[in-house]
């Protein structure tokens, strides 16, 4: 394949057609990738030529998971999910995510914390079934706890407890019995929850 014309912007991004295609990659992963200065009419061997698609393919993951955290805060596990649902390659994945958690784009972190903040707001939410959602979601287990914790102590927690503890009486009818019980399987101590009412 011969490069036909290489034209790299100011955001680092190249611009090459070759063999009839158009590819963008960042400069900084040809670089990576051994695929040091691309020159115009220069010819590219099957492995370099796997190499340059690599990138490009990188580059599109990029920008993909950057659309998706636009929307809104993503584990890497989820925006990994999503991003081999739509046909991306492990490697480019890889690449895109670790590029991302490094430049502070994509911090499980940040997203444990927010979900968890967002999900204590929109309902009643006891301390396991908070860190269970979590792990599904892929923070692992010592951030979950970690997170929940911060948010599930002293003076919060209790305050936590009366607003679940009201929330989960209106649902049952003013029955204080039936909203224990379910504010035990949320995750709340027996004892945490005979005070309640």
């Amino acid at each position: 394949m011969r490069i036909e014309s290489v034209e790299i912007g100011a955001s680092g991004v190249a611009k090459i057609a070759a063999g009839g295609s158009s590819f963008l990659a960042r400069v900084e992963e040809l670089e990576t990738l051994g695929l040091g200065p691309l020159v115009e009419g220069s010819e590219l061997d099957d492995e370099a030529q796997a190499l340059l698609a690599l990138a490009s393919e990188t580059y599109e993951t990029e920008y993909r998971a950057l659309a998706l955290l636009a929307r809104a805060e993503q584990s890497a596990f989820m925006l990994r999910s999503k991003l081999e649902a739509r046909g991306f390659g492990a490697r480019s994945i890889r690449a895109a995510l670790s590029r991302l958690e490094s430049q502070g784009l994509l911090d499980d972190r940040r997203f444990a914390k927010a979900y968890a903040s967002s999900r204590i707001a929109r309902r009643a939410e006891g301390p396991v079934s908070l860190r269970s959602a979590l792990q599904a979601r892929g923070i692992d287990g010592a951030l979950a706890k970690e997170v929940v914790g911060s948010l599930f102590s002293g003076e919060e927690r209790a305050e936590l407890l009366a607003r679940a503890f009201q929330r989960e009486l209106r649902r049952s009818g003013g029955d204080p019995d039936a909203a224990r019980a379910r504010l035990r399987r949320l995750g709340y101590s027996a004892g945490e929850v005979a005070g309640c009412g």
